[in-house]
């Protein structure tokens, strides 16, 4: 065992009492851990002396066999290297983002005489601005070609220095106005710089203040006559206004915020960010997660914030508004300037279910993307989701099917489908024992309630889809709500293929082509197929036993040996009696009174 590692030991005795990174090793000497502590000392013994460990850190500490550790100068120092170092290693026992050098920044080249606004996927510590990054590509381009008419900075890799050699013509971009050309002089630094901040307002949501320099400008211009000049000044404070109005306003205070939503779902995870700039919702940031697995919300939710901002701890926003209060909350608010908010009620929970929903979608999606590449089934139960507005992809399904027929001998029938397709090993049919004659509804929770009582967690259906209308729907419903199961429940009427949802009044009729409709059919006519072909083989069993219960002489011992034996009350009778005295326990006599008794 790792904890009784003479090396781990004399290592423990000799931590220091300061803030730093430690690194946990396996018997290869790689990396499969790396954390920050406030005080390395203590951090790093509870490993080894705390008792009460959840299953990843057991697991963890049973593989540790080295350690080392790096001294910081503080704990925020010793954030900004763990991430650096998680980057480095991918450790196996570490949650990480993946790598966040794919999503683009708006980076404004503020280390040149005449600035740039270009778009980047490398940050670089030039003296220049970085704004994102953009997980949606899409939103990033908007915002460039917006940028581009109303401030029209330079694009071009011309090197043009305040006071240098200008060039003999400019390009393209000034005839068409998206450039004021400073490379033939047309524009001196300072008026140039004057619209650079502005930019920078901009994307940092300070849109008011820009608005109002804007109007300060107009002014001057038309005072000295420039009309045309003004009225381009005056488009620009439109062309603003209108992202203004278009933009949602959540806070009044007109502060920036990061509002973070968090969704785990089996090994996939996600994390989305509403970026709150000037109070308005302008930006939306997606971080998938590796390596969640045996991980808590908590846990995932404190790893997320000590990688997104180790490296923009001198640019926090005024607050950062969090779905789940993270693990060693009190540290790392500590670390973060006292920004994290978890609100409980209000407003801001409403936004925080908005980021969530975010993160949801995105899990969603992978989840969808992953099988659209080896099973096209996928799509009706899309279509399924939307059309009925489940609230996640119904992968898992089943479907409760009664079979009575005349009026004895009630059956059940659940079949299960996943993504769309059968999945017959799941499919289980049951025999009614507490329900007398014939009670479709009464037979209805007693199916439920025992296919529950014996299912899987792993095989936990989305959704239960039940044949019939109201009324079946409506004794499903109750037992599904009394015994709490997380499962979402349908019904599909026969007559004219109507969905019945719990708490509507209405039904949804589905179009004939839809897609969805055919795999509702199609999970239905499965049920009733499943049902039917179980009850009529017990009805033939049934009456081949009666057949044989007839015949005088003939125990319950000697009609097993003889089914078991040929198999069908057909094959008993086309034997002879000399097959029938192969039987064990079949002497002449009784095989002759068998024989008998069948013609």
């Amino acid at each position: 065992m790792a904890e009784n590692s003479e090396k781990i030991k004399q290592k423990l005795a000799l931590l220091p009492a300061k803030p730093g990174v430690y690194l946990m090793k396996n018997s290869q000497d790689k990396v499969i851990y790396v954390g920050k502590a406030k005080v390395l000392k203590n951090r790093v013994r509870s490993y080894f002396t705390t008792g009460n460990l959840d299953r990843k850190t057991s697991k963890l500490v049973k593989n540790i066999t080295d350690l080392d550790y790096i001294i910081t100068s503080s704990e925020q120092s010793a954030l900004v290297l763990e991430n650096n170092l998680i980057k480095k290693y991918k450790p196996r026992y570490n949650i990480y983002l993946r790598d966040d050098k794919q999503y683009p920044f708006i980076k404004v080249t503020t280390n040149e005489d005449f600035p740039r606004i270009i778009k980047t996927r490398r940050l670089v510590k030039d003296g220049s601005r970085y704004f994102g990054p953009y997980t949606d590509g899409r939103a990033l381009n908007r915002t460039l070609r917006t940028m581009e008419w109303i401030f029209a900075l330079r694009t071009c890799k011309r090197e043009i220095v305040a006071g240098g050699k200008l060039y003999k013509r400019a390009c393209m971009n000034y005839q068409m106005g998206l450039c004021p050309a400073p490379c033939i002089g047309k524009i001196s630094k300072k008026e140039y710089r004057q619209v650079v901040n502005n930019a920078i307002r901009f994307l940092k949501g300070k849109n008011q203040e820009v608005i109002e320099d804007l109007k300060q400008q107009m002014q001057e211009l038309a005072a000295s006559y420039q009309y045309e000049k003004a009225a381009e000044v005056r488009d620009k404070i439109s062309n603003i206004q209108k992202l203004n109005r278009s933009s949602s306003l959540f806070f009044s205070d007109l502060k920036d915020r990061d509002v973070i939503g968090l969704y785990k779902e089996e090994n996939k995870a996600a994390v989305a960010i509403l970026k709150i700039l000037g109070g308005k919702l302008l930006n939306k940031q997606i971080y998938p997660l590796d390596n969640i697995k045996d991980s808590g919300l908590p846990e995932i939710m404190e790893a997320f914030l000590t990688q997104y901002y180790a490296e923009k701890l001198d640019n926090l926003p005024y607050q950062i508004i969090v779905q789940v209060e993270p693990h060693n909350f009190a540290d790392l608010n500590e670390i973060l300037r006292k920004k994290l908010h978890v609100p409980q009620r209000g407003e801001n929970r409403l936004i925080l279910k908005i980021a969530r929903e975010n993160a949801f979608n995105y899990v969603e999606e992978q989840k969808l993307k992953h099988l659209r590449k080896s099973n096209r089934t996928i799509f009706p139960v899309k279509e399924l989701k939307d059309k009925l507005q489940l609230s996640k992809l119904p992968r898992k399904m089943i479907c409760v099917d009664i079979s009575t027929i005349q009026g004895s001998d009630t059956v059940s029938s659940v079949v299960y489908f996943q993504n769309g397709k059968p999945k017959k090993k799941n499919y289980r049919h049951f025999i009614m024992k507490t329900v007398q004659g014939q009670d479709d509804f009464a037979s209805m929770i007693e199916t439920l309630q025992r296919y529950f009582n014996k299912l899987e967690e792993a095989d936990r259906p989305d959704l239960i889809v039940i044949d019939g209308g109201k009324g079946q729907l409506s004794s499903a419903y109750k037992v599904v709500k009394a015994q709490n199961w997380q499962v979402e429940l349908i019904s599909l009427a026969k007559r004219i293929e109507e969905v019945f949802v719990p708490g509507q009044k209405d039904s949804i009729i589905l179009p004939r082509n839809s897609a969805a409709l055919r795999l509702l059919v199609h999970i239905r006519d499965e049920a009733h197929r499943f049902a039917i072909t179980f009850h009529r083989k017990r009805r033939k069993t049934r009456t081949l036993t009666s057949q044989l219960d007839q015949i005088k002489g003939v125990g319950e011992h000697t009609k097993f040996i003889l089914l078991k034996e040929f198999g069908s009350i057909e094959n008993i009778k086309k034997a002879d009696v000399k097959e029938l005295m192969k039987t064990k326990g079949i002497g002449e006599k009784t095989a002759k009174l068998i024989k008998e008794n069948l013609k």
